[in-house]
Order: C-alpha cells, then sequence, then structure tokens
C-alpha cells in the first residue's frame, strides 16, 4: 500500500521492511515499516492511532547492532481495507521527534546504502 507519486518530503524516504515496536497508550504494536526515511517511517496497522499522538518506536534496522529508540508523531493516518478478506488497515505516518545524533547518522547511513 505505498504511494507511488512525487515525494516531496524534507527527508526523503526508501522502500524498507524493517522490524519496528510501537509503544502507544492502547498497548504495544508489533509492525513492520512500508518506508523509512530521516525524519521519519510509514507503517501499516491494523488499528488507529490517535493523530499527533506521542509513541514509543523501537526501530530495528538490517545490519545493525541496536535497534533505534526515539519517540514518534503520528502525523498522518489512511484507512483503507483489503478487499478480499474486508479488513481495515489504517496506513500510518510518524515523524521520528528526539532521534539522537548517532541514531540519526546510523540512518543516514543505512538510506545510502540501499539507495
Amino acid at each position: 500500500m505505498s504511494w507511488a507519486g512525487l515525494d516531496q518530503r524534507a527527508f526523503p524516504r526508501i522502500q524498507a521492511r524493517c522490524d519496528i515496536d510501537i509503544h502507544s497508550f492502547g498497548g504495544p504494536i508489533k509492525a513492520q515499516t512500508q518506508n523509512v526515511g530521516i525524519g521519519g517511517v510509514c507503517v501499516i496497522l491494523n488499528r488507529e492511532l490517535e493523530k499527533l499522538s506521542q509513541v514509543g518506536l523501537k526501530l530495528a534496522l538490517e545490519g545493525s547492532s541496536s535497534p533505534i529508540e526515539c519517540t514518534g508523531r503520528i502525523v498522518w493516518m489512511v484507512k483503507s481495507k483489503e478487499p478480499a478478506s474486508g479488513k481495515t488497515f489504517f496506513d500510518t505516518g510518524i515523524e521520528f521527534v528526539n532521534l539522537n545524533p548517532q541514531d540519526q547518522e546510523c540512518l543516514s547511513t543505512y538510506i545510502k546504502n540501499r539507495r
């Protein structure tokens, strides 16, 4: 469920499937990213999170020895249904809020090596 239109983000993203743990007030969510950038990630969730709410993130990058941990902010959400099953999903954009310089460098290297 990725959008193939023009990417006008300040920090462009790459298509990447990384394990991510999202900790919200509704409990933990295990998911995979659809795309990753210096500014944030997109994930497809089976439940809705409140727009502009803050969540805890733990992002495991392939080849990295330790996960990136930071706060994230839900910046957008698009509800969709899978035609075959009728299940509802939420395409969700999460912005990194307090990414430390070391994790930012690790993420930057990860993105550069996959372009």
